[in-house]
């Protein structure tokens, strides 16, 4: 293997997801680092939901007698950071129901917690057909918690959350044999110092439920007694009762809601998974060496929505717009700050 060049690019599994899911999105994002003020509602449940789980691991072990502690610790850490009522009342059932769901299993198990959040900077970016480092980019990312089982393995616990359905055999476990972000973890790992048996993918699916809304005035129907029909409201659905519904809903259907799998990566899949990698980077040089970003019209709807950056697309928006564009000095606004 080459020696490891010096000066080197950061590059996480967003940065690379970003790319691959549009060249000119990738290019607003982390080569010019303008990132919209306002997070996607698809997304504000899952960033609460991981500074719960961040807490809740970290703690985990300090309160392993009394486990409790570590539940209300997680809603502290989600609390001052829910903008909405309504996303913290999804968040806290979700979170309630991942600590009923998991509890028995932490405390029938022993392992111990070898860290939490994780960064690793400096993996290399190894071409698996030579061998040779990247000259241009070097791996970075963070792992969510590390741990060591009571057969002295370890394996890497991956948090996620998503509205895909998770049960046994869907497309979602299967499109994990896919996922580079697997591989580059081990690769992070290792990094680190750590040979990992595998990962645990820890993953909570977010109910579908919405909040109930009053039945506007002039569709309202009446009984003979002057009370509204049973399917209709004078009042919208308060937080506190909606976040009762949902947890009636995922008390009762804990399965859909929380599942748990072990990924493994054979060497020839960890080989696949560098290949689409280094491919992936050499096309992102050639885009910015010819200083052409092609856009991706088949990325502009997510989440039930335009992309943030739909509207400089179209040109009826512009990155200069304080009000929907910030700057960031640093693009992996997960990680900390690089010197």
């Amino acid at each position: 293997m080459s020696s490891r060049p010096s000066g080197l690019r950061l590059l996480t599994n967003s940065e690379i997801k970003t790319f691959r899911r549009c060249v000119r999105e990738h290019h607003y994002a982390y080569r010019l680092g303008v990132r919209p003020v306002r997070e996607a509602e698809a997304l504000r449940v899952g960033t609460l939901l991981h500074r719960g789980l961040e807490t809740y691991w970290l703690q985990w072990t300090q309160w392993r007698q009394s486990p409790d502690l570590a539940f209300e610790c997680a809603l502290d850490a989600m609390r001052p950071f829910a903008l909405d009522a309504y996303d913290y009342e999804r968040a806290h059932a979700l979170m309630l129901g991942y600590h009923e769901r998991w509890l028995p299993e932490y405390l029938a198990n022993e392992f111990e917690v070898l860290g939490v959040e994780l960064e690793f900077t400096g993996a290399p970016l190894v071409n698996p057909a030579t061998n040779a480092w990247s000259r241009t980019f070097e791996l970075g990312g963070k792992l969510d918690a590390l741990i060591r089982r009571q057969n002295r393995r370890v394996y890497l616990i991956e948090h996620k959350t998503t509205s895909e359905e998770i049960g046994p055999g869907s497309p979602y476990w299967q499109r994990l044999q896919l996922d580079a972000q697997v591989s580059m973890y081990f690769r992070g790992a290792r990094s680190l110092g750590f040979d990992v048996a595998g990962c645990e993918y820890d993953v909570l699916s977010k109910p579908k439920l919405r909040p109930f809304k009053a039945t506007p005035i002039e569709s309202r129907k009446y009984k003979t007694t002057g009370e509204l029909y049973a399917n209709q409201r004078a009042d919208d659905e308060t937080p506190e009762q909606f976040g009762v519904r949902v947890m009636e809903e995922i008390a009762g259907n804990a399965d859909r809601y929380y599942q748990r799998g072990i990924v493994v990566r054979l060497d020839a899949e960890e080989r696949d998974a560098a290949f689409d990698v280094w491919q992936t980077t050499r096309v992102m040089r050639e885009a910015e060496l010819a200083q052409r970003y092609p856009r991706n019209p088949e990325s502009c709807m997510r989440w039930g929505r335009a992309c943030d950056y739909f509207p400089v697309c179209t040109g009826a928006g512009s990155l200069d717009d304080a009000s929907e564009y910030r700057h960031v000095d640093n693009v992996h606004e997960e990680l900390s700050a690089r010197v």
